[in-house]
């Protein structure tokens, strides 16, 4: 099966506010740049629709590894999510999980393919994941729906 490695990230202006998402794909050695625009969301539904996105162009069973300079989405998908689910999707107040949509669509993603998850700090210059924050703050600025580059 082929290997997909992806990186992403999300940017707001105001939170709540126009936002952005971004994420590159690599596979066989290929990249291709994705992003995307919501007029009126959160910085963690872009971090999250980021992750989304990507994992939609990639074939179910495929073997993953995704990186995000997001621990909203990262230590949500590995550490809290086992938990919410037990608790039908309730947090640790008993309250229900924002953005509980977003949460299930990336756990039915994930649930039909091999993923590995990881966290890089952002704005430090690592090439990918700045790569991901211009494609995201692009979308955010230019206001366009869904690219492919």
């Amino acid at each position: 099966m082929t290997h997909f490695k992806i990186w992403t990230d999300g940017a707001c202006s105001g939170n709540p506010g126009p936002g952005g998402w971004g994420a590159l794909i690599e596979v066989d050695g290929q990249r291709r740049e994705i992003s995307g625009y919501q007029p009126e969301t959160t910085n963690n539904i872009m971090e999250l629709m980021a992750c989304i996105e990507a994992l939609k162009r990639t074939p179910e069973g495929a073997d993953i590894d995704i990186c995000s300079d997001s621990q909203y989405v990262v230590k949500g998908i590995t550490e809290w999510m086992a938990d919410w689910k037990k608790k039908a999707w309730k947090n640790s107040a008993g309250k229900p999980v924002k953005n509980i949509t977003l949460w299930q669509t990336l756990d039915i993603l994930c649930s039909k393919r091999k993923v590995i998850w990881s966290w890089v700090r952002g704005h430090i210059g690592h090439p990918e994941n700045e790569i991901c924050d211009r494609l995201a703050v692009e979308a955010c600025q230019s206001r366009v729906g869904m690219n492919e580059l």
